[in-house]
């Protein structure tokens, strides 16, 4: 009856000590369930694993780095690089590229105005023949080449550059211009027979001297007439073409073109004076003038005989 006690006095105790310590873990339980359910700030945060810089060589602590973050597409893109560059119309331009690496093919040249890709290694992706890459064997340049420039060709290219640690990007702005040709004055020119006709035409805004640069008389190419007329070209900072005729003739006379490749032409009208012709214009204009004053004289006559008659 004892012993019957005794074990049932133990069993009871046993149940009264799972009993707490069940009570004890279920505060760490609900707490693990909590974290489950939703991390704290400092579990969100983003944790590397830099090295000590107290400790020695090959120690490495976990905690929140203060260095730069792991790379992520946003700047996976490196700073653009570019390249301004004026083009005349109807010439040929070059847009350069330079990698870092021979070895590297991911090249491409992109159109920035429809996005269009134009090439893509050595290879070109547009029916447009104008377009080509240059890339010599073993070189760093990509060159994008574009024949017989034409005004809708203005605008930005992209050259993209695809390495192991990203997309480096290289952009070039394409201006076009068209040249034209710029004779001073206003459109008229006056010189005596027998005087120097000297005519000059400008270039204006073309980056480099033109093919050609040719004089008309008259819808007439005159470069070539050698018995009194001669051009001369000044290809210095300013472009300019010097019609020189000797012994201005009437013939000489009427319109003058300038006209170069590329260009939008100017003209001038030169006007030749013979001076004989105004010096026989001269006496006809005195002998007017006498023969007015002798009729004035007859009339003054005549009114005097009629008053004189009427007295009578």
């Amino acid at each position: 009856m004892i012993l019957q006690r005794r074990v049932s006095g133990m069993g009871s105790a046993l149940v009264l000590l799972l009993v707490v310590v069940q009570l004890m873990l279920i505060p760490d339980a609900a707490a693990d369930s909590l974290e489950t359910a939703e991390p704290s700030v400092e579990s969100r945060m983003p944790r590397w694993v830099t090295a000590s810089p107290s400790g020695a060589p090959g120690d490495e602590t976990e905690g929140i780095s203060m260095v730069s973050p792991l790379p992520t597409p946003s700047n996976l893109t490196k700073t653009n690089t570019s390249d301004n560059i004026t083009a005349q119309l109807g010439a040929s331009v070059f847009l350069p590229c330079k990698t870092h690496h021979s070895m590297e093919r991911q090249v491409s040249w992109v159109r920035r105005r429809d996005w269009h890709i134009l090439t893509s290694g050595t290879l070109t992706y547009t029916k447009e023949e104008r377009f080509s890459v240059h890339h010599p064997e073993g070189s760093t340049e990509w060159t994008l080449a574009i024949k017989y420039v034409e005004l809708s060709d203005a605008g930005t290219y992209e050259c993209q550059i695809s390495t192991g640690g990203g997309t480096r990007i290289h952009l070039v702005h394409l201006n076009v211009v068209v040249p034209r040709a710029v004779i001073p004055g206003n459109g008229e020119y006056h010189v005596d027979t027998g005087s120097t006709i000297s005519l000059d035409c400008f270039i204006e805004q073309s980056p480099k001297a033109p093919q050609y640069i040719f004089w008309y008389h008259n819808s007439r190419m005159i470069n070539y007439d050698k018995d009194r007329s001669t051009v001369h070209i000044d290809t210095g900072p300013r472009v300019r073409s010097r019609l020189t005729v000797n012994n201005a003739r009437s013939s000489d006379s009427g319109n003058y073109t300038c006209a170069a490749a590329n260009t939008d032409p100017a003209s001038i009208t030169v006007y030749i004076t013979e001076a004989n012709k105004i010096a026989a214009i001269q006496p006809r204009a005195v002998d007017g003038a006498n023969s007015l004053s002798g009729c004035m004289a007859l009339m003054t006559v005549l009114l005097f005989l009629c008053h004189a008659l009427a007295a009578y």
